[in-house]
């Protein structure tokens, strides 16, 4: 029905795609409250331990929102047996399950995390979209469309890359205060939106302190995780500098939304991120990728484990000499991303681990090897290998 509804011819204020671009833009902050549905057609392949976000970017989800400021919002997850509710504080979040009774608080915010339901609340989607894409994107306009009960505007972004397997990005806000109400998103090829998210019932005003704010009782068991713990799970050899290039691909500092541990090479919808896991975390993640079908794949100096789905392109890649495990993702074609973990198997260096005295703050951009003498060269002409200088945490493998 609400589809029904939103094919309706709609007569909204006449907004310039521009002028559209830039009030969604502004409306980051703006608050709402509301009840929305996204459906997602990624057809991820079912990853042990990853079951719900497969069922997040593969399927319907209910929610129920409530947005206040950056630091003080509320999303609930609607299922047939009971909902699953997540909130933002000035200290972290705060997760409550109400089939389990079981009740999770994050100190802090993690640089890497997994995909969450209010990640695809239509404002927050749309406003990371828009971040993402490149200044040359052209925008267009879109017929106007009734979104629960709201004349809302549309535009249309068409990505320039080659690159990108995003075929357009569709946008409806209000026009008067630009928060937005439904997003499309369309995979090259594809008849039908692979992901989509609208509200279905919306209003743009403050909700109550009282909503967003949780206080569990007091005889309630609550389990409190420091993001430091979550960052732990990533191996301690994370900090190994990056290539300045990728696949031809410029290096981007930090991607948006993440910190220093996850690194971006490209531009707009065909960014796509880099990630040491380790020892640990690469093997089991390889062993999933295999259980999962993943398609086995062979660089010149490693393997590597390839997903493909219409959107999402993801490829685990191990060095042979090192057997560093690295993880690359994005909105790409599998080409690219194949060219790019062959440039980074290839992108060998000796590194030498030494421990340093805390604080050992920081992740290296990348850098340029330095040439220095390594114990029992000094015959060899004068030459000298190239090493990397990487400190180890405190406590890590040397």
């Amino acid at each position: 029905m609400p589809s029904v509804i939103g094919a309706l011819p709609v007569h909204a204020a006449a907004v310039a795609p521009a002028d559209l671009k830039a009030r969604i833009l502004a409306a980051a902050d703006h608050p709402y409250q509301g009840y929305a549905q996204s459906l997602g057609g990624l057809d991820l392949p079912q990853l042990p331990q990853l079951t719900a976000v497969g069922n997040l970017l593969s399927g319907s989800t209910t929610m129920r929102t409530w947005y206040s400021a950056p630091n003080l919002w509320r999303t609930d997850v609607i299922t047939a047996t009971g909902e699953q509710d997540l909130y933002q504080t000035d200290f972290g979040t705060m997760a409550w399950n109400f089939e389990t009774g079981q009740i999770t608080q994050v100190i802090g915010a993690p640089p890497v995390r997994l995909p969450r339901a209010d990640d695809l609340v239509p404002p927050k989607l749309a406003q990371r979209l828009l971040h993402t894409a490149a200044a040359a994107d052209p925008v267009f306009p879109l017929p106007a469309r009734d979104v629960a009960g709201i004349a809302a505007a549309g535009l249309e972004i068409r990505p320039a890359s080659p690159d990108t397997t995003i075929a357009r990005v569709d946008l409806w806000a209000d026009p008067a205060t630009g928060v937005p109400l439904e997003v499309a998103v369309y995979a090259k090829g594809a008849k039908n939106p692979i992901i989509t998210s609208r509200f279905l019932d919306v209003s743009l005003t403050r909700p109550a302190d009282a909503t967003v704010q949780f206080v569990p009782d007091d005889n309630v068991p609550i389990s409190t995780v420091q993001s430091s713990d979550i960052n732990s799970l990533l191996d301690d050899r994370r900090v190994f500098p990056l290539p300045g290039s990728l696949a031809g691909q410029p290096a981007a500092p930090v991607l948006e939304g993440y910190s220093t541990n996850v690194s971006g090479y490209g531009t707009g919808f065909a960014t796509f991120a880099v990630l040491f896991l380790g020892d640990r975390i690469g093997d089991s993640a390889f062993a999933a990728a295999q259980q999962a079908g993943a398609a086995p794949v062979t660089m010149t100096d490693g393997t590597g484990e390839l997903i493909r789905t219409p959107l999402l392109s993801v490829l685990l890649a191990r060095s042979n000499q090192f057997r560093r495990v690295y993880l690359l993702v994005g909105f790409t074609t599998s080409d690219l991303l194949l060219r790019a973990g062959g440039d980074l198997l290839t992108d060998v260096r000796v590194v030498i681990p030494f421990r340093c005295q805390p604080p050992c703050q920081g992740v290296p951009v990348p850098v340029q090897p330095q040439s220095v003498q390594l114990p029992g060269q000094s015959g060899q002409s004068g030459q000298s290998a190239p090493v990397q200088f990487v400190p180890a945490l405190p406590g890590g493998d040397s």
